[in-house]
């Protein structure tokens, strides 16, 4: 049987999420605050500097969820944004 590499934690940068997000979801121009969840290797893009969702919709499909105020996208949720292991926080 085939040794494992060991695991390691490595962070993306923005510019590589940034790179990961526009793969999966169109996103808009102007400023964006991310927030990058190693350990389950989500990212929440908030097109707001604060918003107070008021309903989300989900595309399972595509392992994304979309935050809205009223009709207003406000941020969205992307899963498994990396798809490597690499970047999983080890247990």
């Amino acid at each position: 049987m085939a040794q494992r590499e060991p695991r390691t934690v490595v962070n993306p940068g923005k510019e590589e999420l940034l790179r990961a997000a526009r793969g999966r979801v169109e996103l808009p121009p102007g400023e964006l605050w991310l927030d990058y969840q190693d350990d389950v290797d989500t990212l929440y893009i908030r097109l707001k500097e604060r918003t107070q969702p008021t309903r989300s919709e989900s595309d399972f499909d595509n392992g994304t969820v979309f935050d809205y105020e009223g009709e207003e996208l406000v941020g969205i949720e992307i899963m498994d944004i990396t798809g490597q292991l690499k970047y999983a926080n080890p247990s």
